[in-house]
């Protein structure tokens, strides 16, 4: 990402945080993005309730070429799937009104989702992959696993849009 990508990205995700406690805002009109949608880049989905979990879910989405939308809760998850087409989903295994099952449901297996927790138990693991998520990783993974599990996810056949983008991450 360059500069100016940097800058407008910052500046596209500091709309979306309350400045007085650096928590999601719970609600607003039309979705927020963490990047601007005049870049013909395809959509993404960051979801989690904790304000630094978000911002990094987001950042990595935003590294690998997909334009964001953020959410904090499921039902906000809920709304941005019924008005736009995401070929991705990050999302946190808890959030404040649910988890990844219902995410899992709202996006009915046409985007692959990967889940991230903040345990990376084997056990949980199972249960999301069984649940249909793509994959499910740590809270912190390696630095290059998740671009890599986003690759494998846009290239996986799972992702409806995917076409030309798994060449340009």
């Amino acid at each position: 990402m360059n500069h100016l990508q940097q800058k407008a990205f910052a500046h596209d995700l500091a709309a979306c945080w309350d400045a007085g406690n650096g928590d999601v805002k719970s609600s607003f009109p039309e979705p927020k993005r963490s990047r601007p949608a005049d870049l013909n880049l395809p959509n993404g989905l960051a979801a989690s309730s904790d304000a630094n979990v978000l911002q990094d879910l987001a950042d990595m989405m935003c590294q690998c070429g997909l334009a964001t939308f953020i959410a904090s809760t499921v039902n906000e998850s809920r709304r941005i799937l019924e008005r736009h087409d995401v070929c991705l989903v990050l999302c946190d295994e808890r959030l404040a009104d649910g988890g990844y099952q219902e995410i899992l449901a709202a996006v009915q297996r046409r985007s692959p989702v990967i889940v991230v927790s903040p345990t990376g138990e084997a056990v949980d693991y199972l249960k999301a992959i069984g649940a249909g998520a793509f994959d499910y990783l740590a809270h912190r993974p390696i630095p290059e696993e998740l671009p890599r599990v986003i690759r494998s996810a846009l290239v996986s056949g799972q992702a409806k849009s995917s076409e030309g983008i798994a060449s340009g991450i």
